[in-house]
C-alpha cells in the first residue's frame, strides 16, 4: 500500500510546558504548607518564634506509580526520521502530519529507511510507487534480519506528492509493521 504526502507547517506543541508549571506549583505548595504548619505549632507551645529545626510531615506509604503511557505527537510528514514510530495504521491517501510516538509504547509501524528519489522530474505517481517499493524491499532485509519473502513483518512506505516533489520534496519513508497488531520497541533486527 502507498501512502502519499504533502508537506505542512509543524504544530507547536505546548501540553509539556503545562505539566512542568503544573508540578513546579505543586511543589511549592508542599513548602508553603509546611511552613505554615511550623507556625501554627509554635503559636500553641506560647512562642512568636518559629522553630530552628525544619520539621517533616509524617511519613505517608509511598505509592508505586506506573510509568507514563507514551506521548503522541503529530509531525509534519517531511519530518519523519528512520528511528520514528508511527501510529498511522488508519492512514491512507495525502497527508500532511503523521502522528509519531515513544518506540517503548504500543505502535503501529516504524520507520525503517529512507532516500531522496533519483529522477530529477516527476516520474508519474506509479513510478513513484515502484521506486518507493523497490527501495524499501531492498532496505528490508538489512533491518530485520531475515529476506521480505520470510518474515512475519510487511511493510509500506511515504512518497511525495507531484506538488511536493516539484517543490523539491523528494524523500521516500519505508515503514515496517506487523499486520493485524502494534508492536512495542523497535524491529530492528527481529529476524522473523
Amino acid at each position: 500500500m502507498s501512502i502519499r504526502f504533502a508537506p505542512t507547517a509543524k504544530r507547536a506543541v505546548a501540553g509539556l510546558a503545562i505539566a512542568g508549571a503544573a508540578v513546579m506549583a505543586s511543589g511549592c505548595g508542599a513548602i508553603l504548607s509546611n511552613l505554615q504548619e511550623a507556625s501554627q505549632r509554635a503559636e500553641d507551645q506560647g512562642s512568636d518564634s518559629v522553630p530552628s529545626e525544619p520539621t517533616t510531615p509524617a511519613e505517608e506509604p509511598v505509592e508505586e506509580s506506573t510509568p507514563p503511557e507514551p506521548t503522541e505527537e503529530d509531525v509534519a510528514a517531511f519530518d519523519i526520521a528512520v528511528g520514528d514510530c508511527l501510529n498511522d495504521e488508519s492512514i491512507q491517501g495525502e497527508v500532511s502530519e503523521v502522528p509519531t510516538t515513544d518506540c517503548s509504547g504500543p505502535h503501529d509501524s516504524e520507520v525503517y529507511a529512507s532516500t531522496i528519489s533519483m529522477e530529477s522530474e516527476w516520474p508519474g505517481e506509479q513510478a513513484m510507487t515502484d521506486e518507493a517499493d523497490q527501495f524499501c524491499l531492498e532496505e528490508f532485509e538489512s533491518f530485520i534480519g531475515v529476506p521480505y519473502e520470510q518474515s512475519a513483518y510487511d511493510f509500506s512506505y511515504y512518497t511525495p506528492t507531484q506538488t511536493a516533489f516539484e517543490q523539491f520534496d523528494r524523500d521516500i519513508y519505508c515503514v515496517v509493521y506487523s499486520p493485524g497488531e502494534q508492536t512495542t520497541g523497535t524491529l530492528s533486527g527481529a529476524a522473523s
